[in-house]
């Protein structure tokens, strides 16, 4: 006979005390492991956003001096787009057709390896801020504009980027 009056309590005060811990400690692995994919998205996508940037860059050297816009020439560089009610028009950064230019270096972080694509669009000649007001302009007052269109992803698709910049050499 137990002569203090404790039957077991201790034990199952115990027992009860580690299963709460244990439902503690895993909800925090849980917390811990969706920061964990919350910080890594993050990570990616700012990887894929600078290579998309680098892919911009690397365009603008192209256009100087202006190139041969051809589509018909898998160059990246295309003549201007033309307007249309077509429902089914795509722009050309959202069309499957469209051939990118891969820029010449890759962008490394890590073990990862991007190679980020560029379009290039003439978007024809464009009156230059300083020549505002007075018409009719000058013809020395026009200078081409280029739309130039960056993309990047991460190799395992979690993040994209695509980023366009209007373009005055």
């Amino acid at each position: 006979m137990n002569s203090n009056g404790q039957h077991g309590t201790a034990l199952i005060v115990a027992l009860v005390m580690l299963v709460a811990l244990m439902l503690l400690g895993i909800s925090g692995i849980k917390g811990t492991s969706l920061q964990m994919r919350m910080g890594s998205g993050l990570y990616d996508r700012e990887i894929a956003f600078q290579a998309a940037d680098k892919a911009l860059r690397d365009a603008e050297p192209v256009l100087q001096p202006m190139p041969v816009f051809d589509a018909a020439i898998n160059d990246g560089l295309y003549p201007t787009p033309v307007p249309t009610t077509n429902p089914a028009y795509r722009e050309r950064w959202d069309d499957p057709a469209t051939f990118w230019q891969n820029t010449p270096t890759a962008v490394a972080s890590g073990p990862r390896q991007l190679t980020p694509q560029y379009i290039a669009e003439n978007m024809g000649e464009w009156p230059e801020p300083e020549c505002a007001g007075g018409f009719p302009r000058d013809p020395l007052c026009y200078a081409p504009r280029y739309r130039i269109t960056g993309r990047s992803s991460v190799p395992d698709g979690n993040a994209s980027v695509v980023l366009q910049a209007t373009f005055r050499p």
